[in-house]
């Protein structure tokens, strides 16, 4: 029996879209649909649980229809309730407790009606907080309706290694892409400025582990879970976590790669004072940098880095801005080389 071809629908945060694609194309054919979503053709469905540069994965339904209700057919209903075999085959095994439909209308009865129909296929009931999502909306081709079934109970860019919920830890499909513009290989050695829980490092680790790897906090309850995300991430590769003053602290120098991700907004400081730390993270990284080495600063304070840039570089020659957007917030990652 041939194995089937899934038809995927890969949900990614803007700006990271260029990285989920080199990523979910090892998995078979695919394209970037909007800056926030990727198509994906695979037989695979148990290695979609591997990305990590995407937000979520749904398994697709488009179907000829010119209204919800006609997604209760007999046909569709046979084809859906295939699609729902196919989540239960995944291994390790996928369990849903609850079925959560999100749709415009999603509360009038004819979607109602679809909800329950999807729900009863799957053997679950319908629940405002239910971990099968079900997503119906109309096909990009005019005179069709489509149905997304997530395919697993939990976001992709959900990591089971967070074990502790550290206030401003970067989301990790965002601190995936920046390490992939990092372009961090076996050889190099990599330094967090500001590791806070270690999202960064931790998350390095399950590309390759770097010749060295070292992350400094001020915060020791910023250590301590980083050290227990590490521990809870089960990767090799080792990381040397140091608490204290990056600016002031004894650290080896010779970084082939650093990256930081500040404190930003009057959550953390004032802009004033943080405009004075991007300056000082710039001069700081120059002081522990190896010669040609790589430097990304992700912050939300782009008008005060833009200041900092106006004077002196410290060495540092800018090479790219990229900009992600993520909640009503719009992080951008500075990116320099060393010379």
């Amino acid at each position: 029996m041939p194995t089937a071809v899934h038809q995927l629908v890969l949900e990614v945060l803007q700006g990271c879209a260029d990285a989920a694609l080199v990523e979910a194309s090892r998995l078979g054919p695919a394209r970037i649909v909007t800056p926030t979503e990727l198509a994906l053709e695979t037989d695979d469905l148990d290695a979609v649980r591997s990305l990590r540069r995407a937000v979520s994965a749904s398994t697709a339904l488009t179907v000829p229809a010119r209204r919800p209700r006609e997604l209760l057919e007999t046909s569709v209903q046979q084809r859906l309730g295939t699609l729902l075999e196919d989540l239960a085959r995944q291994r390790p095994r996928q369990r849903f407790t609850g079925l959560r439909l999100e749709a415009a209308g999603s509360d009038t009865p004819e979607m109602l009606r679809v909800a329950e129909a999807i729900a009863e296929l799957a053997g679950v009931a319908p629940a405002a907080d239910g971990d099968l999502v079900v997503r119906v909306r109309r096909g990009r081709e005019a005179g069709t309706w489509q149905v997304l079934l997530r395919t697993t109970p939990r976001p992709l860019s959900t990591r089971a290694w967070r074990v502790i919920n550290y206030p401003g830890a970067v989301n990790a499909t965002i601190a995936a892409t920046v390490l992939d513009l990092l372009e961090i290989g076996e050889e190099d050695s990599l330094l967090d400025m500001t590791c806070g829980s270690g999202t960064f490092l931790v998350e390095q680790l399950h590309e390759l582990a770097p010749a060295r790897s070292h992350g400094i906090d001020l915060d020791p309850a910023a250590i301590e879970a980083a050290e227990r995300h590490q521990r809870a991430a089960r990767r090799r590769g080792r990381i040397d976590w140091q608490v204290g003053d990056v600016l002031t602290a004894k650290i080896e120098p010779g970084f082939t790669r650093i990256v930081t991700n500040p404190p930003w907004g009057t959550l953390h400081g004032e802009h004033e004072s943080n405009q004075q730390l991007l300056a000082d993270l710039l001069r700081r990284a120059a002081e522990l940098a190896a010669p040609e080495a790589r430097l990304g600063i992700l912050t939300h304070e782009i008008i005060r880095m833009h200041a900092v840039l106006d004077g002196d570089r410290f060495g540092w020659r800018p090479i790219r801005e990229h900009r992600f957007f993520q909640k009503g917030h719009h992080p951008r990652l500075f990116l320099f080389e060393r010379g």
